[in-house]
């Protein structure tokens, strides 16, 4: 049973770029085999990779276990799970 103190960490830990545990995620936003996409207490949280897979879920005791070849991990800059650019960024991306 994970404390209501335990519960309002974020943690992330990381293994051979092919497991990951995170703690402090209240949903899963999105789902697929190239990209998850997770609602957590730090904001939402994009993982890229290949292959990926959900092993674990516990939403309860916000737990989320992750496998597959994983390239990237990002936070967006806002609540909706995308980030907002400037009008240069958009002109020459």
């Amino acid at each position: 049973m994970v404390k209501k103190t335990d519960a309002l960490e974020h943690k992330i830990t990381m293994e051979n770029r092919s497991q990951i545990n995170l703690s402090g995620v209240n949903k899963v936003k999105s789902f697929e085999a190239k990209e998850i996409v997770l609602d957590t207490i730090q904001g939402v949280l994009a993982i890229k990779g290949h292959e990926l897979g959900i092993k674990n879920l516990n939403l309860e005791d916000t737990q989320v276990e992750i496998e597959g070849m994983i390239d990237s991990l990002h936070y967006s800059a806002n609540k909706s799970g995308t980030t907002s650019r400037s009008i240069l960024e958009k002109m020459f991306k």
